[in-house]
């Protein structure tokens, strides 16, 4: 019994790292598509760039 709960423990934690770096990764991702875009369409750029640091800041 002790064992089932420590592993449904494990998998909660586990989840919510995953959980984590999947929204640190949507920020650095919208920086990313930024900076690929920014020669071609600037104003895209800086979009992406202010939807990105909105972004990280609301998940601090």
């Amino acid at each position: 019994m002790l064992k089932l709960l420590s592993d449904i423990a494990r998998a909660f934690v586990r989840e919510s790292l995953q959980a984590t770096e999947r929204r640190i990764n949507e920020g650095a991702y919208l920086m990313d598509r930024a900076n690929a875009c920014a020669a071609r369409d600037p104003r895209r750029a800086a979009d992406l760039r202010t939807a990105a640091m909105g972004y990280l800041g609301v998940q601090r």
